[in-house]
């Protein structure tokens, strides 16, 4: 079967972004064994060998698809259809599907958008005053501490799912995430921990002039506190340990997002 460049340059973008070759055959672009053979080849020679395809010639130019990723990237959360649209008005007459695959051949893969708290100016030069106060802190000094924080479990609403397209290390760049705010309308609960193990969960009372109890309220709650009792004392441990490189990445990132 003879795949054209575009669809091979599609297969080995796919399989930098770390798809397997079986999870690119589920996009039904080529055949699984095509695939596997492209990858092979790709991985013995470093480029990409293909035979000249017949049919219609390639629609756009690298410059036209150089401003294509200029679109993308200054909104990373804007859709293939849209894309499409201001790549029109800028002369270029492509479908949504070429757009991803001119993105694909850019290193730009659609993926859900990071959860991450909003972070305001004064929430990063805090994170960043705290982790330079205890950058010398090692994981026997955390050991000593006892952690504690309030956590909310929502009960309904929506995922609030929001792909956006990026490269390879932009998981946790601001403009791919999708902002969340700390205290919905929901079950509020507070714990601690130290290098002793988990303490006592606590169910924080509701503002019953605003949060009527729901139909699942009851056994949302005994679910909470069963997970929180199964806990183990090798989890809590490893926590403890990482707050040392948790220190270092937030001071790395300049108190912006990071991993942790």
């Amino acid at each position: 079967m003879v795949i054209s460049k575009e669809t091979h340059a599609v297969i080995i973008a796919l399989h930098k972004n770390g798809l397997t070759g079986k999870s690119i055959a589920a996009r039904k672009i080529a055949p699984q064994s095509t695939i596997y053979r492209i990858i092979k080849n790709f991985k013995e020679r470093g480029s990409i060998v293909a035979k000249k395809a017949p049919g219609s010639p390639r629609k756009t130019s690298k410059r036209q698809d150089r401003l294509l990723k200029v679109f993308q990237l200054q909104d990373q959360a804007t859709s293939s259809a849209e894309l499409a649209q201001e790549w029109q008005q800028a002369g270029v007459s492509a479908s949504a599907r070429t757009v991803r695959w001119r993105l694909l051949e850019q290193g730009l893969v659609s993926r859900r958008a990071a959860k991450k708290p909003l972070l305001s100016r004064k929430t990063i030069r805090d994170r960043l005053i705290f982790c330079k106060r205890y950058r010398e802190w090692t994981a026997e000094d955390w050991g000593k501490v006892i952690f504690s924080d309030e956590s909310p479990f929502r009960l309904f609403g929506t995922s609030g799912k929001q792909l956006v397209r990026r490269r390879r290390g932009e998981r946790y760049h601001q403009s791919c995430l999708m902002p969340t705010v700390k205290h919905p309308e929901t079950i509020h609960v507070w714990g601690c921990f130290s290098a002793k193990g988990v303490g006592s969960l606590t169910v924080l009372p509701t503002n019953t002039a605003t949060n009527k109890e729901s139909r699942n309220s009851d056994k949302m709650q005994a679910l909470i506190v069963q997970e929180w009792t199964v806990i183990s004392q090798d989890l809590v441990q490893k926590l403890i340990e990482s707050m040392p490189g948790r220190n270092a990445e937030v001071l790395k990132k300049r108190g912006q997002h990071c991993k942790y």
